[in-house]
């Protein structure tokens, strides 16, 4: 954890009783922003959300070379973030520190989570019928322009 972002996580995590293992779920939070974008948090929406986690506790535990959180943590996590609606105030923190560095690591990584977001998005609607564009809403279409834009802005920092 960089310095900047450890303190940043560390204010927050007093402020919002965030848990130190929830570190380790900040990619996870471009896909809860998506999920919470309509205002509801749908089953297919989850299902692909619990895709993505069963992948990246995998990813994690690659990487290290161990187990590193278990599946109580991530339950506990996606329980407090996409069972029940976080404060935005606390969406919008984690998602500057998660697009801020995290995505920039790892460019297979950033196009998962982007792949999953668009999944999200799309699997889900409101209302039915919709119009011809209108499967995925202005608030998540908005979302993923954002993540694209940041990530984009990041792939031209990589290949300087």
């Amino acid at each position: 954890m960089s310095n900047d972002k450890q303190n940043n996580f560390e204010l927050l995590a007093k402020e919002f009783e965030l848990k130190l293992s929830d570190y380790y779920f900040l990619d996870l939070i471009p896909l809860i922003e998506m999920i919470w974008a309509d205002g509801e948090n749908q089953p297919a929406e989850l299902a692909l959300l619990y895709q993505f986690t069963i992948e990246h506790i995998a990813h994690l535990d690659r990487a290290a070379g161990i187990p590193l959180i278990s599946t109580d943590d991530a339950n506990d996590f996606l329980e407090r973030f996409a069972h029940q609606r976080p404060q935005q105030r606390l969406l919008d923190a984690l998602n500057e520190m998660v697009v801020g560095s995290a995505l920039s690591t790892d460019p297979e990584r950033t196009r998962s989570i982007l792949k999953y977001c668009m999944d999200i998005a799309a699997a889900c609607t409101t209302q039915y019928p919709y119009a011809l564009r209108g499967r995925i809403i202005e608030s998540e279409k908005a979302l993923l322009y954002k993540l694209f834009a940041a990530f984009r802005n990041m792939q031209s920092l990589d290949a300087n």
